[in-house]
């Protein structure tokens, strides 16, 4: 059977059964919280979710307002629930050889922040944090003193207290994939009763639905996972996600609203308390065949004592973190599920955060991290074949040293930039932003080799009626100096497990590469296929423009360079202008364009987006073009880089002729700014007289300069949609002659 992670890999498939026909009956509720107050040594108040009691926890404390603190390597839920209760976050960032935050990291931030209320730890993995010194800093402060338990029932601390024992509030999760997993169910301690503000709760009933689909859930996974290696279980497991048949521990749809636990989750999770110490047991027999098999030096932390660890995963910490998941997958061994690929994970969430960049080792360890199954489902053997796989890619790495992870800040993306050529700004960070505010979802991701950047790919979650992509614009770039298809290799890695967990059906690059046998040689050593449709231009009309006026206006077309004397003598003027609202102006020409041309136009919010984010740094400008008083043309240029480009455009069927010296006003205010390159955009092939860009390529050209031929948009098929889609993108390529 494949082994995975996740998908319900805490349940064989009778005790999938069992919990199928398990009744808790009205007894078993009050049966649990017995038992959680003897064993934590406080009052339980049983919920649904885990983020349910963590919101309890919060709204226990006694000052509204101020701060939390948290581990800066967490979840999302973590993060949802202190925001929904009205704190705000304080980020403590991990140690150099911990999962966790020090005592010293903390004391620094009670001394630089008065306003933290409580401190959350939550014993990574099932690893303990040294606890007696940051409990000891609570207790100096009066502040809370939180421990959220979802990775460690059963964790035992260095003084030989468990887990659950020493906070003030204590937080459980019964959740899937947890310790102790009942795929549902929540739970808070209260320890101090100073933190007891909760003596009337009218939680909600769970519904009907939610805890079918609860209860199928082990035997669905049970299903897929012993199909899987037959090529059934991923298409199974397609099917029941498409139909939201398969219960799931975060959702972008849930609430923070507190909900009652039924009678049959708090039977399942008073039994499997009971089962806790040979499960434990277990664990540690697999945690400790892989410290004592695999390579000491990605082991993280190296010294981690199995025995004191509820072990609910063991942690790798390496480069090449995606290939390596790519190696065991080849070997049936499926943990792309690493939780915290972010700082705040899951990565997908990140953006719903505060985070802004306070935790760089965590940011390093979530770019690294590799955790291996140590579940009931894995054997003392399988975790032999899995050390040995992890060695055996180990022992084949070149040593280059790459390791990816997000970039939060913009001087380092646009530093990295400046030095690149080619590059155009469809990667720059504006042009992120830009698809943020228009309702996309984005990653800016960085190759680093050591602590230097090699290479970036903005990538932009597009959701088309064909299906869902991830899309590269003008990327990925790499820099000259870095083996290329390494780094690639690396990022299509990264990328496909980022598209997988946003249910894309493919990634598409559009590589600003020179077009050539070699490149679409390395492209398809990497699993991707030519695109059936562009995204961008693939033949960019570049002009020198560092030769002097006289010298651009020779090098010009004879027509061209008449219609442009003839525009000035007729009195045609060119204005400029920076101002948003002035979109009005450039959309009413926009507009005709498109009715007279029948293309796909962009809309108005789309493009006053884009003209506000370049303009507030003076890289965008407006040239509008008057005849006897009459708007009659126009263009949106962008200046970045060093380059200006020529992006959207139109003109009045009188106004073809003013385009003419439009654009040489274009030229001579790039020229001013001292960019190096106009960049007039895509043009056709030559010599294809039936393609629909013809008429507007002859005028580019007119001006002289020279094609950039680039690589064509590349594709990496992920599901079976991508069939449908490339039929689509086919027959619309062939209708608009392009």
């Amino acid at each position: 059977m494949s082994i995975f992670n996740s998908l319900g890999s805490n349940h064989t498939f009778f005790s999938a059964i069992r919990m199928l026909f398990t009744a808790g009956g009205a007894s078993a509720p009050n049966s649990l919280r017995t038992y959680l107050e003897k064993r934590y040594g406080g009052r339980a108040i049983l919920t649904y979710k885990g983020r349910e009691a963590l919101g309890l926890a919060f709204t226990s404390l006694p000052a509204v307002g101020g701060s939390i603190a948290i581990n800066g390597f967490t979840c999302w839920a973590v993060f949802e629930a202190l925001h929904a209760s009205g704190y705000k976050t304080h980020y403590l960032d991990i140690s150099d050889h911990s999962l966790h935050f020090s005592a010293d990291a903390l004391n620094d931030a009670l001394t630089e922040d008065q306003s933290i209320r409580a401190v959350v730890i939550q014993n990574t993995l099932g690893i303990p944090c040294d606890i007696e010194p940051i409990a000891a800093l609570c207790r100096e402060h009066n502040i809370a003193l939180i421990e959220d338990l979802a990775h460690s029932i059963g964790t035992q601390y260095a003084s030989g207290q468990e887990a659950g024992t020493v906070g003030d509030l204590v937080v459980l999760s019964f959740s899937q994939d947890k310790v102790i997993d009942a795929v549902s169910g929540g739970a808070l301690i209260i320890r101090n009763e100073k933190y007891a503000k909760h003596p009337t709760l009218t939680p909600k009933r769970v519904g009907l639905v939610h805890q079918i689909k609860d209860r199928l859930y082990p035997l669905f996974t049970c299903i897929i996972r012993q199909s899987y290696t037959f090529g059934l279980g991923g298409i199974i497991h397609q099917i029941l996600r498409s139909l939201n048949m398969l219960s799931r521990p975060l959702s972008d749809t849930e609430t923070s609203e507190l909900h009652g636990l039924p009678g049959w989750y708090c039977a399942v999770i008073h039994e499997k308390y009971v089962a806790l110490e040979a499960a434990a047991k277990h664990r540690q027999k697999i945690a400790q065949v892989y410290t004592e098999m695999i390579d000491a030096r990605v082991q993280f932390p190296r010294h981690a004592a199995p025995e004191h660890s509820a072990n609910l995963r063991f942690p790798l910490v390496l480069n090449g973190r995606d290939l390596l998941i790519q190696h065991l997958k080849n070997n049936d061994v499926h943990v792309g599920d690493i939780w915290y690929d972010a700082p705040v994970g899951p990565q997908r969430f990140l953006y719903r955060t505060d985070y802004s960049g306070e935790c760089p080792r965590s940011e390093d360890v979530a770019s690294k991290i590799v955790n291996l199954p140590t579940h009931i489902n894995v054997s003392p053997a399988q975790a032999h074949m899995i050390a040995r796989a992890v060695n055996e890619w180990l022992a084949e790495q070149s040593g280059d040293g790459y390791s990816i992870r997000t970039i939060s800040q913009e001087v380092v993306w646009e530093d990295f930039m400046r030095a690149m050529k080619p590059h155009s700004f469809l990667h720059s960070w504006k042009w992120g932003e830009h698809f943020e505010k228009t309702g996309s979802k984005i990653f800016r991701v960085g190759i680093y080799h050591g602590h230097s950047l090699a290479g970036v790919a903005l990538l932009i979650k597009v959701a088309a009626r064909r299906g869902l992509f991830l899309l590269c614009p003008h990327g990925p770039l790499v820099a000259e100096s870095e083996n290329e298809e390494e780094v690639l290799r690396m990022l299509a890695a990264h990328c496909t497990r980022i598209a997988a967990d946003e249910r894309c059906d493919f990634i598409r690059f559009c590589p600003l590469l020179q077009r050539s046998a070699e490149h679409s040689a390395m492209y398809r050593r990497l699993g991707f296929s030519d695109a059936p449709i562009h995204m961008h231009p693939e033949i960019s009309w570049m002009l020198d423009i560092t030769k002097s006026e006289d010298e651009l206006l020779m090098g010009m077309r004879k027509t061209t360079r008449y219609l442009i004397k003839k525009m000035e003598k007729e009195g045609v003027v060119i204005t400029t202008s920076k101002d948003p609202a002035d979109m009005e102006h450039f959309s009413r020409i926009y507009e005709a364009t498109v009715e007279r041309q029948q293309f796909t136009p962009f809309s108005k919010s789309y493009l006053r987006t884009e003209f506000e984010l370049y303009v507030k740094d003076d890289q965008a400008l407006f040239f509008f073009g008057k005849q006897k008083g009459v708007l009659v043309a126009a263009a949106i240029i962008i200046f970045y880089n060093g380059q200006a480009f020529y992006h959207h455009s139109g003109s009045l069927s009188s106004g073809s002729n003013v385009s003419y010296l439009l654009q040489w006003r274009v030229i001579q205010e790039a020229k001013r700014r001292g960019c190096t390159l106009y960049n007039f955009w895509g043009v056709a092939p030559e010599h294809n007289s039936r393609h629909a860009w013809t008429g507007l390529s002859r005028f580019k050209r007119g001006f002289g300069g020279f094609a950039e031929h680039y690589l064509h948009a590349q594709d990496k098929a992920l599901t079976a949609r991508y069939l449908l889609n490339y039929v689509i993108e086919t027959v619309r390529r062939i209708r608009r002659h392009l």
